[in-house]
C-alpha cells in the first residue's frame, strides 16, 4: 500500500478534488448535507505530493465527505479505515447518492439510521393547482426577518439581516387580504451552483390548507425560471413535510443516513 499522508486543507486548495467528488454523486443533495461539509475541518489525502482524494470531519467526530480519484479506488477501504482509526471518526452522514463513500460507510459500521430524504427538483407526476396563486407569494425586506421569526418561533434562526441581503437566503410569505399564512426560503448551494434548496413552514392557524404546498410548487416554478434546479429535503421522521412535499409533485430517491461506526483496530 501507498504511504498517504492526510493535510488539513481549505476549500480553495481542493477544489479540484471537490468537483471530481461532486461529480460522481447519482442524485441530489442539499443545504443540510451541504452545511455539515462546509462547517467541518477539510483534509486532503495525498500519495507523496499527488492528491488522492480529500473528505471532511465536522465537530471532530463525524465523516462527512470522503472520496479518493479513480486512480486509488483500490486503496479506498484501507484508507478510509485509517481516517477513521487515526481521527477517532465514531459516526457519519452519508447520503445514498455517494455510493463510494456509503459502501465504505457499510463496510464498517455497526448501526445504520435514517436521518432524511433528499427531493430532486424534477416535478414527476401532474398534481392539483395550488390552492394558493402565484401572486399570494412575496419575497420579505430584509427589515422584516426578526418578525418572521417571531412569527414562526425562530424557524429561520438561521437567517439574519445581513445574510437575507447578501442573498445567502431568500425568503418569501404567502399571504392573503394583509394576512400571513406561510413563509417558504430558498438557499442557494455553495458546492453546487444553480442548485436552490427550497424550504417551508405554515403556521400553525393555516394548516391543513395548501399552504405548504403552496409555497412549495411557486418556489420550485420561481428557481426553474431563472435557470436553477429546486431541490428539497425533510427529516426522516417528519411525515408531515414529506407528504407536503410530495404532494407538490415531487420525489425522493436519495435518503441521508445516520451511521454509528464499531470500533476501528
Amino acid at each position: 500500500m501507498n504511504e498517504f499522508t492526510f493535510h488539513r486543507s481549505a476549500l480553495q486548495a481542493i477544489e479540484p478534488l471537490l468537483e471530481q467528488y461532486l461529480k460522481s454523486l447519482t442524485g441530489p443533495v442539499e443545504d443540510y448535507w451541504e452545511d455539515h461539509i462546509l462547517s467541518g475541518d477539510l483534509y486532503e489525502i495525498r500519495d507523496g505530493s499527488t492528491p488522492a482524494g480529500c473528505f471532511a470531519i465536522f465537530e471532530g467526530r463525524r465523516l462527512t465527505m470522503f472520496y479518493v480519484t479513480p486512480a486509488y479506488l483500490h486503496e479506498a477501504q484501507e484508507i478510509f479505515k485509517r481516517v477513521l482509526r487515526e481521527f477517532h471518526v465514531k459516526k457519519a452522514f452519508v447520503a445514498t447518492s455517494d455510493p463510494l463513500f456509503l459502501a465504505l460507510c457499510l463496510d464498517f459500521h455497526r448501526k445504520i439510521k435514517g436521518q432524511g430524504y433528499f427531493f430532486a427538483g424534477e416535478q414527476t407526476r401532474s398534481v392539483r393547482e395550488p390552492e394558493y396563486t402565484r401572486e399570494c407569494v412575496s419575497e420579505i425586506a430584509p427589515e422584516e426577518i426578526d418578525e418572521v421569526n417571531r412569527k414562526t418561533d425562530g424557524f429561520f434562526s438561521f437567517a439574519s439581516r445581513e445574510t437575507v441581503i447578501s442573498g445567502r437566503f431568500n425568503i418569501f410569505r404567502l399571504s392573503e387580504n394583509g394576512m400571513d399564512f406561510g413563509y417558504g426560503v430558498s438557499v442557494p448551494l455553495r458546492l453546487i451552483p444553480g442548485y436552490h434548496a427550497i424550504g417551508m413552514v405554515t403556521l400553525p392557524e393555516h394548516r391543513r390548507k395548501g399552504v405548504g404546498r403552496s409555497v412549495l410548487i411557486h418556489m420550485a416554478d420561481m428557481a426553474r425560471e431563472n435557470g436553477c434546479v429546486p431541490i428539497s429535503g425533510c427529516a426522516y421522521g417528519n411525515r408531515l413535510s414529506k407528504r407536503t412535499i410530495e404532494s407538490s409533485g415531487r420525489c425522493s430517491t436519495v435518503r441521508l443516513l445516520d451511521v454509528t461506526f464499531r470500533r476501528i483496530r
